[in-house]
């Protein structure tokens, strides 16, 4: 037993540490590198290696050259990494030089030809920033090969030569295990050193370490890249990003000036034949003046719609209480069956009255009692979503063929909205490509598209344009609900017409005025007449009255745009290398 956890922890340790690479059926049969410590302080390397890639048909190999390094006690080294020459059997060969990560990728080869069997590659690149200072003595710190390919390194050597007799020390090391029984060095002179490491499997590579004479050539600290952040923050880029905010947003407001304006008239007469209907100037004043009934006998859906531009849920909900008022149907509040359950209500069908309806309220009646002439508000949940949007889109169809509108406002919205998006994600994609490419000014030019697309998205909003009818009617409309918002002005009125409460009460609903509105005949000491198309479960009065149709507007409205539930998914994954050089790289 004791044997077999010995071979099992000798298996972990031996197996844990080697990176993951996908092995390749082909072979380095030689990785050799000509190091030269330059008088500047940069370090010249000459790479050469012997790739056979047998009967395989390949393109080429890739060698990555890291140039940011993690420190071991935190932060990170940066190097400048310049590729000079690159040539296959002496000869020059089509490379790409791409930066995925912190590396720079070379893919060497032509991707229109194939190549197998022994090919020599040849990559000269000079890199500063690599050599290290300590107190008694200055050093390069090397990993010849790397440890990234996913082949065997059958021989890597490496010859290091100074630009003076200067050598203190030398060692080498094949990783991963840093044994040093697998490396050999030998310091030809003061000047040169050389090291061998034969054998090296996948995952592991050779590393060398040269200490010379302390300030033989200048140690170069390369400063980590510019960030884009800094940059940004440039007077000319604020100025560009400063002017193309200005000319975005200016064209949006321009946009509404001419576009999303009301019309109007300067004389209040429709039919009058002088009356000039002109885009109503930003800030015009309007007199409101009290209406007493509806104007022109529109109806709660319509003037809701002319309020607030929508064809809303509430406006439907009125429309239904209208059409109650009217004799269409009847509502019924069916008593809850626990002390905690919810209120429930019955709608009765009544069949008298519908030629005179408009299309909207047909549709809307004909929806409703598909099924029967007797129907439960919870029985709509999760089926009427559907027809709540036909009763709308016939809604507004009738605010266009009423000519309140010029086009539908939904579709106006929408319209603006779209084209918001369009230049906000235009303005996205600027703001990636500056950042990819670091563009400083690409990134500002973005930013001022997305807070344009963004301003265009808000005044989509408002686009929505009324005629010169329409905004008349809105004007009138509004003095009917300051009539509604001020009934205890005007008790006079409702004593004269003892069913006005009863008349006026689906236009309080699309004002959001219903409680107030009822509250209001209590304080006046009036009790409207119980209206026959309402039967509730507790005593008639116009307080209780007004919270009952509250109450009945709040859930047909939760009931009318239930939707059946949907379903969505998530997730995510990472990972992570001592000295300078290193990198590997791998065939295509």
């Amino acid at each position: 037993m004791r044997a077999l956890w010995v071979l099992l922890f000798t298996t972990i340790f031996l197996v844990v540490p080697l990176p993951i690479l996908a092995q390749e059926n082909w072979v380095i049969n030689s990785f050799d590198s000509e190091i030269r410590i330059l008088e500047n302080g940069k370090v010249s390397v000459v790479e050469t290696i012997d790739a056979d890639f047998g009967s395989l048909q390949k393109h080429g190999i890739f060698r990555d050259l890291p140039f940011v390094y993690t420190l071991s006690e935190g932060g990170k080294r940066y190097t400048e990494v310049v590729v000079e020459q690159v040539t296959v059997g002496n000869l020059p060969v089509p490379y790409e030089t791409s930066q995925p990560g912190d590396f720079i990728e070379l893919k060497i080869g032509d991707p229109d030809k194939t190549i197998s069997g022994q090919q020599s590659y040849r990559i000269q690149y000079t890199v500063a920033g690599v050599l290290n200072s300590f107190e008694n003595h200055d050093e390069l710190y090397w990993n010849v090969t790397g440890n990234g390919w996913p082949v065997p390194i059958q021989k890597a050597s490496a010859t290091v030569v100074l630009p003076d007799d200067a050598i203190v020390q030398i060692t080498c090391f094949a990783e991963v295990f840093r044994s040093k029984e697998n490396c050999v060095s030998d310091q030809t002179s003061k000047q040169e050193a050389s090291f061998s490491s034969v054998g090296l499997g996948i995952g592991e590579g050779l590393t060398i370490v040269v200490g010379y004479e302390k300030g033989l050539v200048p140690i170069i600290t390369v400063p980590a890249p510019k960030s884009i952040f800094d940059s940004l923050f440039t007077p000319v880029n604020f100025a560009v990003f400063a002017l193309g905010t200005s000319l975005g947003v200016g064209s949006v407001f321009w946009l509404w000036l001419s576009r999303g304006r009301d019309y109007w008239l300067r004389k209040r007469f429709i039919d009058d034949p002088s009356a000039k209907h002109e885009v109503r100037p930003v800030g015009a004043h309007e007199t409101i003046v009290v209406e007493y009934t509806p104007p022109e006998g529109l109806r709660p859906a319509q003037i809701g719609t002319l309020m607030d531009e929508r064809a809303d849920t509430l406006d439907v909900t009125a429309t239904i209480v209208d059409l109650a008022q009217r004799g269409l149907l009847k509502i019924a509040e069916e008593p809850k069956k626990w002390i905690f359950g919810s209120t429930d209500y019955i709608l009765t069908k009544q069949n008298k009255g519908e030629s005179e309806l408009l299309p909207y309220e047909k549709e809307l009646l004909d929806r409703l009692f598909d099924e029967g002439e007797i129907v439960t508000i919870s029985s709509l949940k999760t089926k009427f979503y559907e027809d709540l949007k036909v009763v709308k889109d016939k809604l507004y169809d009738q605010m266009i063929t009423d000519r309140f509108f010029y086009e539908n406002p939904e579709k106006t919205r929408k319209k603006y909205l779209f084209f918001g998006v369009g230049i906000a994600v235009v303005g996205s994609g600027l703001i990636w490509i500056g950042f990819t490419f670091t563009v400083a000014v690409v990134v500002a030019i973005g930013a001022a598209i997305i807070i344009s697309g963004a301003a265009l998205i808000i005044f989509s909003q408002v686009m929505p344009r009324k005629t010169a009818n329409g905004r008349e009617m809105y004007r009138r409309a509004r003095g009917l609900e300051l009539f509604i918002s001020t009934a205890e002005k005007y008790r006079q009125r409702f004593f004269e017409r003892k069913n006005l409460f009863n008349e006026v009460l689906p236009y309080a609903i699309v004002f959001g005025l219903t409680e107030k509105f009822a509250k209001a005949f209590k304080d006046m000491g009036i009790e409207p007449s119980q209206p026959t198309w309402y039967s509730g479960t507790a005593p008639f009065n116009a307080a209780v009255f007004g919270s009952s149709i509250s109450s009945f507007s709040n859930s047909l409205s939760s009931a009318m745009v239930a939707a059946p539930g949907g379903s969505g998914f998530s997730g995510g994954g990472g990972f992570s290398g001592g000295g300078f050089g290193g990198g590997g790289g791998g065939s295509w």
